[in-house]
Parts: C-alpha cells; sequence; structure tokens
C-alpha cells in the first residue's frame, strides 16, 4: 500500500495516507468529504534498474 498525500475538498486539509493501490481515495479524516491525491511532481524509486537514477522520472526515460 502506498503512502500517497491527499487533499480534502470540502475542508482543504492535506495529509499523508496509506491507501490501496486501486484509485481510490479515503474519506477525509478530519470531516469525511470526498479527498484527491495531490501530485507533487516527484516519484521516489526503490528498486531502479539503472545506477544513476535520481529518483526524478521527468529527468530522464524512465527504468526499463
Amino acid at each position: 500500500m502506498p503512502l500517497i498525500e491527499l487533499r480534502c475538498e470540502k475542508c482543504n486539509k492535506t495529509y499523508e495516507e496509506l491507501v490501496k493501490a486501486d484509485g481510490k481515495y479515503p474519506a477525509c479524516k478530519f470531516c469525511g468529504g470526498e479527498t484527491q491525491q495531490v501530485y507533487s511532481g516527484k516519484l521516489i524509486v526503490n528498486d531502479c534498474k539503472k545506477t544513476n537514477c535520481s529518483g526524478n522520472c521527468s529527468s530522464c526515460g524512465g527504468c526499463h
């Protein structure tokens, strides 16, 4: 289960939560409102096949 950053559309609070990788996000833990994932533009990779990987996929062709 990935740890992702969520933002509530009702109360606008942002927090991190462990969620299933099914694309469904839990209700806000503060008010019960609908949440959406916050995208920071960075991806941390812990099993990259390239030895010179920075973890920022926007700077290379990815880990293939």
